[in-house]
């Protein structure tokens, strides 16, 4: 199921992963809070189980416009996404020294069901997507 690509709600509640994230199993609760400038469009997914744990996410359509992952059946159901429109989008973003040396993880999105706040760190079954693709052009 293609995934409608959104800005996410910041400061929406509590987000729920049951299965943790990969690396950090043990870290199920999170919440999004805006990060930078009032008109940034970066969040910081934040752990509520692990004060140390946490994530920069973007909506990716605002730096991959033609981005379009395929979210698994299996993922889809596990999140409870009925149809597209269901789903909230975020890439993880790895910061560099410099702002051009930023990626993001395009093969992993993180999907989060926004009825429900179910949410996954999900690999996309293209395998092509690249998993640190460069957020600007150097």
């Amino acid at each position: 199921m293609p995934a409608t690509l959104e800005q996410p709600q910041a400061g929406t509640g509590e987000l729920r992963f049951d299965d943790g994230l990969p690396g950090f199993p043990a870290a199920h609760r999170f919440t999004l809070s805006p990060w930078g400038a009032d008109d940034s469009p970066f969040s910081v997914l934040q752990s509520a189980d692990d004060a140390d744990l946490r994530f920069v996410v973007v909506p990716p359509e605002l730096f991959f416009p033609d981005y379009a992952p395929e979210i698994g059946d299996d993922d889809a159901e596990r999140l409870g996404l009925e149809a597209s429109d269901d789903a909230i989008l975020l890439v993880v973003v790895t910061l560099g020294e410099r702002a051009a040396d930023a990626t993001a993880n395009l093969l992993g999105p993180i999907v989060v069901n926004r009825h429900t706040l179910a949410g996954a760190q999900v690999v996309c079954s293209q395998q092509d997507l690249p998993a640190r693709a460069p957020l600007v052009d150097a």
